[in-house]
Formats: structure tokens, sequence, C-alpha cells
């Protein structure tokens, strides 16, 4: 296996910290990409700063363990999903962007169930919602690798060769991992495979883009969300 529960654990806690992190230095909510503060509304930076300790004890109480703030784990969850999902889903529906939107739609239910999941570890269905909540993410990105891979064999490393092929390939593997997460056919085997898949393209695409010369935080919101995401699939495999 790529690393253990424990492992996994820990990473999901540097993913949360680091996304609080963001929060104050650029004085928005970003976790799950959700859309910009609104205009002219009063709150912005009291918002930012307070989810943003929210992620950071979120964090601490996965990294030790601690079952007493364990709550503020469930309380990540449902903003994400609340702040980020809900508008993201407000701001789809009318447009039907398939593009940059529909990603940051299943960037924040991806990462709003898989608090839940971790918040409430026993719970049945936590787990089931988790499952489909990324399988939908999932089977979103593989289609999108085909619509626009133009743009996606632009986010191969040059040293690979074959961006094309890797690109269809990436595509093939995340619709299929969508697809086995949803309806629950081979779920292990795929978040085994998919948790891999993931965690390299973490180590050789986000990480070298977050330390590269175009390095911003948009890069390192993504480094941490591959993070994240790959940890959160060690979770359902060890679950499934």
């Amino acid at each position: 296996m790529l690393f253990s529960t424990r492992i996994a654990s820990i990473f999901i806690a540097v993913a949360l910290i680091g996304w609080g992190i963001i929060h104050f230095l650029i004085g928005d909510f970003i976790t799950g990409r959700a859309p910009s503060w609104p205009e002219g509304l009063p709150g912005k930076l009291v918002w930012a700063y307070a989810s943003g300790i929210l992620l950071i004890v979120s964090a601490v109480s996965i990294a030790l363990e601690n079952q007493k703030i364990r709550f503020t784990v469930i309380c990540s969850g449902i903003i994400v999903l609340a702040w980020a999902g809900g508008r993201n889903l407000v701001a789809v529906l009318p447009t039907l962007d398939y593009g940059y939107m529909l990603t940051n739609l299943g960037k924040s239910i991806t990462i709003g169930s898989a608090l839940l999941l971790i918040g409430y570890d026993k719970k049945k269905w936590a787990y089931t919602f988790a499952c489909v909540c990324i399988g939908i993410f999932f089977l979103i990105g593989g289609i999108q690798h085909f619509i626009f891979i133009d743009f996606v064999k632009t986010l191969v490393p040059r040293w690979i060769p074959g961006d094309v092929f890797w690109s269809y390939v990436a595509g093939v593997g995340l619709a299929a991992a969508g697809v086995a997460l949803i309806t629950g056919i081979q779920r292990k085997l795929a978040a085994l495979i998919a948790a891999y898949m993931v965690f390299i393209w973490f180590l050789i695409l986000h990480i070298p883009l977050g330390f590269g010369e175009t390095a911003s935080f948009n890069e390192w919101i993504a480094v941490f969300e591959s993070l994240f995401v790959s940890a959160t699939l060690v979770v359902i495999y060890h679950k499934s």
C-alpha cells in the first residue's frame, strides 16, 4: 500500500494547515476553490481568518487524533460543502459551464465530503457519501481530459514524452475510478490505483509547479489538493 491510514491522516492535516495559512495570506476563503467573496459584502477578512483558524484546528484534531475537538472537522466539512460547494453549484447551473467552474464544484464536494468522512469516522453514510462525491469529481475530471485535451497535455511535465497519450490515460483512469467509487464495483481497487495516480501527480506535477518560476498561491492550493485527495483515497481504501 502507498501509505498507512496514520500517514494519510498526517497528509490530510498538512493540507488543511496549508489551506488555512493561505486563507490568512490572501484574505479569502479558498478551500474547495470557493468563488471570491461577494462584492460589497462586509466581513471578508473576518470570514477568511475565522475559517482559516477552523481548518488549522481541524488539522490538529486529525494529526493528534483528538476526539474532543473532532467536531471542528465536521464543521469544516459542512462549511466547505455550503460555502464552496453551494456557491459553485449556483454558479454552474445558470451557465452550464463544464470547465473550471465545474471542476471547482467537484473539488468542493470532494473536500467537504472527505472531511465529513473523517469527522464521522464510524458512520457508513459518511463513507458512501464521500465515495460518491469523489467519484463524481473523478468522472467529471476524466471526461474533461478528453474535452480539453489541448490544455490538459500542457500539464504533462516536458521531460515525459507522449503528452497526449498520458493525458488520455489519465482521463480514462479518472473516469474508471469515478465509476467504481460511485457504484461500489471494485471500489477498493479503484481507491488504491487512484491514490497512487494522484500521489504521483502530487510528486511530478504539483510540487515542481509549486516551486517553479510560475509559482503562485493557486499552485500551492493545487499542491495541497492533490495531497489531500490521494490521502483521502487511502482512507477509503482501508475502509472498503
